[in-house]
C-alpha cells in the first residue's frame, strides 16, 4: 500500500490530535502507516507553523483545550449569570439543543432550578455532564459517539449522523473564542464540525460566551458572526457589540 501524500498526512495528524487531544509519536506513526522519521518531519513542520506543540515523545494541538476541571473554575459567576439570561431565549414547548462544555453545564443547572419551564422542553445534547444534570427533569435525548474527554462530549461520524436526523427550535452554543474576522472558533476540529451541523438543523442559534472569548483565535471556525441570532455575554466592549449588531445579532449584555 502506498504511503499517504504529505498534505494528506498533515491533515490526518491534525485530525488525530483534534480527536485524541495529545498522542505519542509512535502512535501517530502507526496510524499514518509511515516511518518514524517521516512522522517527526511532519511534526516539525506543523510546529514551525504554530499548529501543534511538540511534547516529550509526542505532540498536541497548539490550541488544545484546557482540562475540563480547570475550565470549570474560570468565570464561574459570569457563566451562572449568562445561563440565567439564556433561559429568557427559550420558549415553552421547544426542542432545545444544548451544547457540551462548562457554559452549557451552567445552562443545564439553571434549567434544573426552573422546573416550570424545563418540564415543557425536549432537550438534546452530546454533553455527558449536561445529560447527567438534566436526567429526570425533562424528555432528554443524548447523542452518541466517541468520547472527547476535554469537554465530556460525544463526537464523531455516528454523532453527526444522528444530529442530522432531527430538527431543533433553538441551539445554545458555546465557543473557544470569537475572532472579529474569522468568526466563532473552537479549539477542537471535530467539535467545530459538529457545531456547524447542529446549526444547520436549528431554527435559531444563540451564542453564550463571556467577554473573555472576544479577540483570541481558536483552531477551527464553525460559524460567522451573522449565523447566530443572539449573543449572550457580559461586559461586551463597544467594538465587540458593534461587530455583532452590524450584522443583525441581538446582544444581551449581562454585565
Amino acid at each position: 500500500m502506498n504511503a499517504p501524500l504529505a498534505e494528506d498526512r498533515i491533515q490526518r495528524i491534525l485530525d488525530l490530535l483534534s480527536r485524541h487531544g495529545r498522542m505519542r509519536t509512535t502512535a501517530l506513526t502507526e496510524a499514518l502507516g509511515v516511518s518514524g522519521a517521516t512522522t517527526r518531519r511532519d511534526l516539525d513542520l506543523l510546529a514551525s507553523r504554530g499548529l501543534i506543540r511538540k511534547l516529550h515523545g509526542g505532540a498536541a494541538l497548539a490550541s488544545q483545550d484546557q482540562q475540563y476541571a480547570d475550565r470549570q473554575q474560570l468565570h464561574q459567576d459570569a457563566k451562572t449569570r449568562l445561563a440565567q439570561t439564556a433561559l429568557s431565549l427559550i420558549r415553552p414547548g421547544e426542542t432545545l439543543y444544548l451544547d457540551a462544555g462548562t457554559t452549557a453545564l451552567a445552562v443545564a443547572q439553571a434549567l434544573k432550578r426552573t422546573p416550570q419551564l424545563t418540564r415543557t422542553l425536549r432537550v438534546v445534547t452530546h454533553g455527558i455532564d449536561v445529560a447527567y444534570e438534566l436526567n429526570g427533569e425533562c424528555p432528554l435525548y443524548v447523542i452518541g459517539g466517541e468520547l472527547y474527554s476535554s469537554t465530556y462530549s460525544l463526537t464523531g461520524p455516528d454523532a453527526l449522523d444522528t444530529i442530522r436526523r432531527y430538527r431543533y427550535d433553538l441551539f445554545l452554543v458555546g465557543c473557544t473564542s470569537i475572532d472579529p474576522t474569522r468568526g466563532l472558533t473552537n479549539s477542537n476540529l471535530i467539535e467545530a464540525q459538529q457545531k456547524t451541523v447542529i446549526m444547520t438543523q436549528a431554527g435559531r442559534t444563540a451564542l453564550i460566551a463571556d467577554h473573555s472569548k472576544w479577540g483570541p483565535t481558536g483552531f477551527a471556525t464553525f460559524a460567522t458572526l451573522n449565523q447566530v441570532q443572539d449573543w449572550v455575554t457580559d461586559h461586551a466592549s463597544p467594538v465587540a457589540r458593534c461587530a455583532f449588531e452590524e450584522v443583525g445579532v441581538r446582544v444581551h449584555d449581562n454585565a
